[in-house]
């Protein structure tokens, strides 16, 4: 093998779930140690994003200079954020000027709370607190006025360089991320178109258009969605900074101010500025007229922002869904502090479209975008396979109301029964799920088409081997009934090697096998061959709408037609039905024939039989039955029967040592299989009555001693 081949194949192979484990945890390692450096120029990529419009205007509209442009909108960026921070400052210290008088206010609402509600120990440990607060604001003025001196002493050990150090100490970790988050900026802005080919040539593959298209849209959405939530949260501000002094909360432009800051945060931000408001207007106004007017205006503000205007600015700019917002938030607070708070959104929405655009980082888009992972046919397939009955009509009606009800067959059931073909068509483990999946299918069709199908009937469809092909069945046995033609569904059973003798075929001109599977020729034949003898005049159609059974013509399948599609189904039996003639019946069917058609006399005898056992099928196996022998373990079976002439008893409640594991019984989804000995009067026994139901069923020994008496009957009256 190649070198370039065996590169290939480790290109290709899929991480483990080790490596994807020990992946993450190194990235997030390397983002948390390297927070200091990542933070600042992860800071100026993004302002970057915020600016570039404004760049690209000045150079396009006012024909400045790159870097004159570059500059002009940086100093604009710092002039405004200065001008934000000296009024934050401002009002910050002539809040906290008044502060002191707000004492006695709060004292009193809190010893009103305790007579109203009772003594807490919360409430007087918080009255205390205040008090002592209070007193220690008011002591240095208090002393100050009472001419009282202040006691001066001089220390060596704390002198100038000290002082001035610890000052520097302070203030030079923010100013120093300031001033690379700007020089950063700067140089950013300036080579950008540089970068960019170098960013394209990096992660490209040799792929630039698609490289070209996941910067342009992480560019755009990033870009649109820092600006749009500059605009929302500067009128957000805005509002609330003039509801608060209109209400007249101390120091409302500040808390304006901050809430502008903090609504980057996602979900929370706008309420941890809040609640300093909420408690101002607690401790300022005597009654408590102010405290529920602030809670309304942010009440009312916060909601109809939230749910109101930013849904419709927004849109799916963003591409992120909100707990994908939420734990990303959640995930860069932890690694960055309170930047990572404000740097999560757009963050996200950079790996959402990377996921988006490149086929290596599809999970990322699948886990944090905002767009249906899965495709309607997927969701209403999941939905009736957990029996979730109301989602599952709630998306049928959604989807007839947009598209109309021929559509809903085409692009979403049949896709859904195909997802079910393919996971579900063999195994005995499937048979339960095929069996609530049918479940919900009949009452999501119920539902909506309210289907009446017509005894006895022109059309009889049959589903060709399981559940899902008796599914497919009605749903082209509903869209023949809007054709008014008279139409029967019956289940695979009705076609089986010991239920196909009874078939009533009265009035039938056409019948139709339905397989949503491939394996469809064994079955066509089989059914082709005994149905040629029993009524011969009955057209036979098959309807394979599998892409793998696309080869097979009505002479492989030994039938009158084969279609590929419910249209080319509809078109066959409309075409074919008026060349059939009534149907006779046959007459003359020997004794024990494996099962007897309902027309005859065992027939019959049997249907009374099952009636009476409250079970949908009873048959008669003969172990001389070349048909029956056919299949190989339900000849087992029945040779278990006969070899020991006693009754056998085999469901899902309890298992048989004898019998073991049948594939007649898994494969076939029979719950309940019993059978008695048919003994003759010379001692012979040819076989057995088999009582079979496809649901759970008790069978106790009353009922055994009743189907034996039942098999002695039968041999009296036929053998």
């Amino acid at each position: 093998m190649s070198d370039p081949v065996i590169a290939s194949s480790f290109r290709r192979r899929r991480l483990s779930a080790f490596e994807s484990v020990a992946t993450f945890a190194i990235i997030a390692a390397l983002l948390y140690l390297g927070a200091s450096l990542l933070v600042p120029i992860t800071l100026s990529v993004l302002l970057a994003f915020a600016l570039n419009p404004l760049v690209g205007w000045m150079g396009r509209h006012l024909r400045l200079p790159d870097a004159a442009a570059v500059i002009l909108a940086v100093l604009i960026a710092a002039l405004l954020l200065g001008a934000f921070a000296v009024l934050a400052v401002t009002q910050v210290a002539r809040l906290a000027a008044q502060l002191p008088g707000y004492q006695q206010t709060i004292m009193t609402k809190l010893e009103a709370l305790q007579a109203q509600f009772g003594s807490f120990a919360w409430l007087e440990q918080l009255n205390a607190t205040v008090a002592n607060l209070g007193d220690r604001l008011a002591a240095p003025e208090a002393k100050t006025g009472a001419g009282v001196p202040v006691p001066v002493s001089i220390s060596n050990e704390i002198g100038p360089l000290s002082i001035l150090s610890s000052v520097m100490g302070s203030i030079i970790g923010p100013i120093a991320t300031v001033a690379i988050v700007t020089v950063f900026l700067i140089f950013l802005l300036m080579g950008r178109a540089d970068l960019q080919d170098r960013f394209i040539r990096l992660v490209s593959a040799g792929r630039y258009s698609l490289t070209n298209i996941a910067i342009s849209d992480a560019s755009h959405r990033v870009g649109r969605y820092l600006i749009i939530q500059l605009m929302v949260n500067t009128v957000y501000g805005t509002i609330f900074g003039i509801g608060l002094w209109l209400i007249g909360v101390p120091s409302a432009l500040l808390w304006g101010m901050l809430i502008i800051l903090f609504r980057y945060i996602p979900f929370v931000g706008a309420l941890i500025i809040a609640i300093v408001p909420f408690t101002l207007a607690f401790a300022v106004d005597p009654g408590w007229n102010m405290l529920a007017l602030t809670i309304g205006l942010f009440l009312v503000l916060d909601l109809t922002t939230a749910n109101v205007i930013e849904p419709r600015l927004y849109g799916s700019s963003t591409g992120v869904s909100p707990i994908a917002i939420l734990l990303s938030a959640m995930f860069w607070a932890t690694l960055w502090g309170p930047v990572g708070l404000i740097l999560s959104t757009p963050m996200t929405v950079c790996l959402v479209v990377i996921g988006r655009h490149l086929p290596q980082f599809q999970f990322l888009e699948t886990l944090l975008g905002s767009e249906p992972v899965l495709a309607p046919a997927e969701r209403l397939y999941q939905r009736m396979l957990k029996g979730n009955i109301e989602d599952a009509i709630e998306l049928t009606e959604d989807h007839i109301d947009q598209h109309g009800q021929a559509a809903f067959i085409d692009n979403l059931m049949l896709p859904a029964l195909r997802l079910a073909t393919a996971e579900l068509e063999e195994g005995p483990e499937a048979v339960p799920q095929r069996r609530e999946l049918m479940r919900s299918f009949e009452t999501v069709l119920d539902a909506t088409f309210e289907p009446e199908w017509v005894r006895p009937p022109q059309v009889l469809l049959i589903g060709g081997r399981n559940e899902i092909d008796e599914a497919a069945a009605q749903l082209l046995g509903t869209q023949l009934l809007t054709d008014d033609i008279a139409v029967d569904v019956l289940p695979p059973g009705a076609i089986r090697q010991e239920a196909i003798g009874r078939l009533d075929l009265e009035g039938v001109r056409t019948l139709v096998l339905v397989f949503m599977g491939s394996d469809v020729r064994a079955q066509c034949r089989y059914v082709s061959r005994r149905l040629r003898r029993m009524a011969p005049d009955v057209r036979v159609i098959v309807c394979a709408v599998n892409e793998f059974a696309s080869a097979e013509t009505s002479e492989t399948l030994h039938v009158d037609a084969v279609a590929h599609s419910f249209e080319a189904a509809r078109e066959a039996i409309q075409a074919l039905a008026p060349m059939a003639a009534p149907i006779g019946r046959r007459k003359g069917r020997r004794a024990f024939a494996g099962a007897g058609r309902g027309d005859d006399a065992l027939g019959k005898a049997l249907e009374a039989i099952a009636e009476r056992f409250s079970v949908p099928a009873a048959i008669i196996n003969l172990v001389d039955d070349q048909r029956h022998l056919e299949d190989e373990d339900a000849a087992r079976l029945t040779l278990l029967v006969a070899n020991s002439k006693m009754p056998l008893i085999v469901d899902s409640e309890r298992a048989n040592e004898e019998v073991g594991e049948s594939t007649y019984i898994q494969t076939n989804g029979i719950d309940l299989y019993a059978a008695a000995p048919l003994i003759l009067p010379d001692g012979t026994c040819p076989g057995a009555l088999v009582l079979l139901d496809y649901e759970p069923h008790a069978f106790g020994d009353e009922e055994v001693k009743n189907l034996q008496s039942a098999a002695d009957d039968l041999v009296r009256r036929f053998g």
